[in-house]
């Protein structure tokens, strides 16, 4: 009977610990849950004056780090220009804004604005580097041989006849001292407008051959109208 009251009483000390074990749980918990938007309120009271100067400040900083930047960007690696005139159309049209790359080698087929003593900036497409042959006749241009294939520059349009270098429509004044097939010298290109009747380029004494110092960058981008955006590769 004794050892019955004593396990009687045992149990019943369990039960009370695991009570009052719960119940200490339970004040944790909802101590912790009362205390969590007291906190939140103090902390939202801690934005003072000076964290938001702080805050300016650094929106300040990134912003001129960006111009920096920017500029940096412009001054050595891309530049902007307007297109004037129809010489590159159907590529380009007039009044379309472009951007070039200042960090360039002259390849074939690039569209490069150059820098000419009479005209000032040009865009136009280089056919041949320095050591190629061009060749011009019957309406054609030809470069180590190689008939150049005109309809590529056309973008899904049907070029007209003054597309052409064999257009009735001449106004350049010709390089009569400049032999077809010639050789391009070395450190030159050869420029033509997309828009062969009417193109100011190499064929003309204005033009000519283009020292490669004079190829400002290759035009990589065309951003408005935006309608129109397109990236060159």
């Amino acid at each position: 009977m004794s050892n019955e009251t004593e396990k009687t009483e045992i149990a019943e000390e369990t039960e009370a610990a695991e009570t009052s074990e719960n119940t200490a749980e339970n004040e944790v918990t909802e101590t912790s849950e009362d205390t969590e938007p007291a906190a939140e309120e103090e902390e939202k009271e801690k934005y003072t004056v000076k964290n938001f100067f702080n805050d300016v400040f650094d929106i300040g900083e990134t912003l001129c780090i960006f111009m920096l930047v920017f500029y940096l960007l412009k001054a050595f690696v891309f530049e902007q220009a307007i297109v004037d005139g129809d010489s590159m159309v159907p590529t380009l049209n007039d009044k379309e804004k472009l951007l070039y790359s200042r960090i360039y080698t002259p390849d074939n087929d690039d569209i490069v604005i150059a820098d000419n003593d009479r005209l000032g900036l040009i865009v136009k497409r280089i056919v041949a580097v320095g050591g190629q042959v061009v060749d011009i006749r019957d309406g054609n241009v030809y470069v180590d041989g190689q008939k150049l294939d005109e309809q590529i520059y056309s973008e899904g349009e049907v070029l007209t006849a003054s597309h052409f270098v064999n257009s009735p429509t001449e106004p350049r004044l010709y390089n009569t001292e400049l032999q077809y097939p010639c050789t391009v010298p070395e450190g030159k290109v050869f420029l033509m407008g997309d828009n062969r009747g009417i193109s100011e380029d190499s064929r003309g004494v204005i033009v000519g051959f283009v020292d490669e110092e004079d190829i400002l960058g290759r035009v990589f981008l065309r951003y408005a109208p935006f309608k129109d955006f397109k990236i060159f590769f």
